[in-house]
């Protein structure tokens, strides 16, 4: 695999990190993870998307390399300062912006907040009233989570529970990028666990209408984080909204399935004239 290109942004209150697939000529598309993860869980979809986009996914603060707020501080608010932050240090004028989970809801927001910046939105897996349960499996990961792993594989295992469809030598390739290794031999993860306990309230529902551009909704089959009747009603919420579903994915949809998930998505583009039919 070709490694992408880091770079850092100095200009927000935290320093925050990336990694480019850069093909300058290309629509540009930013990516936005979950909570745990960092830019590097989108390898797969950007492997097989930047012979149509530029790709560029960001580390959210307090996940991957970029800073960790102290004292805590993971607010939506923050999150979404963050990103507008990230947008104008990369000069990013029109641009796709795809998000799962958490991320979702950034780029949702950003959505809102800045028609006139985004192409199209891909929302990925998590509703956009997030329901009261999320935000007590997060507190209570927060408590049962392990601090430290006793190898990449024990990391890569963990995940596999939540993504047991996914190919072990791809959670074995993003444990790569999520771990770093303590003195003590022991593997610490490379976020901030007050993430867990900082999730928001996010209810973006009232304001879907104010997205102008498409905006494809996706979720996973098997998926407990967004069902199918609220993807499906975020599509008919926004103006110009799409509804897609990968069969049997649970809700770490671009793992679980990669392939398809960067089909549904390349689709999208073409269907809304971002990328050409052609290639």
């Amino acid at each position: 695999m070709v490694e992408p290109e880091e770079g850092w942004i100095g200009t927000s209150a935290l320093r925050l990190h990336y990694v480019e697939w850069s093909k300058p000529d290309l629509p540009a598309a930013l990516l936005l993870h979950g909570i745990g993860d960092n830019g590097r869980i989108w390898d797969s979809f950007a492997r097989l998307a930047s012979p149509f986009l530029r790709i560029i996914a960001l580390d959210q603060r307090g996940h991957g390399l970029s800073e960790w707020a102290v004292p805590p501080a993971y607010s939506e608010s923050e999150y979404v300062s963050d990103l507008c932050a990230a947008v104008e240090h990369l000069k990013l004028d029109r641009f796709v912006l795809i998000g799962h989970s958490m991320g979702a809801l950034h780029a949702t927001r950003y959505a809102m907040l800045r028609p006139e910046r985004v192409s199209a939105l891909v929302h990925a897996d998590i509703e956009p009233r997030p329901p009261d349960w999320n935000r007590k499996y997060l507190l209570n990961l927060y408590d049962e989570m392990p601090a430290t792993y006793t190898s990449p594989e024990d990391y890569a295992s963990g995940a596999g529970l939540h993504s047991p469809r996914a190919k072990k030598e791809l959670l074995l390739e993003f444990a790569a990028h999520a771990l770093a290794r303590s003195e003590n031999g022991l593997y610490r993860p490379l976020f901030d666990r007050e993430v867990l306990r900082s999730f928001d309230g996010y209810d973006l529902v009232a304001d879907l209408p104010r997205i102008s551009c498409p905006v494809l909704a996706v979720r996973g089959e098997n998926s407990r984080v967004m069902s199918r009747q609220a993807a499906e009603e975020m599509s008919r919420a926004v103006p110009n909204g799409r509804f897609a579903e990968i069969p049997g994915a649970a809700h770490p949809v671009q793992t679980e399935d990669p392939e398809a998930f960067t089909k549904i998505v390349l689709d999208f583009l073409r269907e809304t004239g971002i990328i050409e039919n052609s290639k």
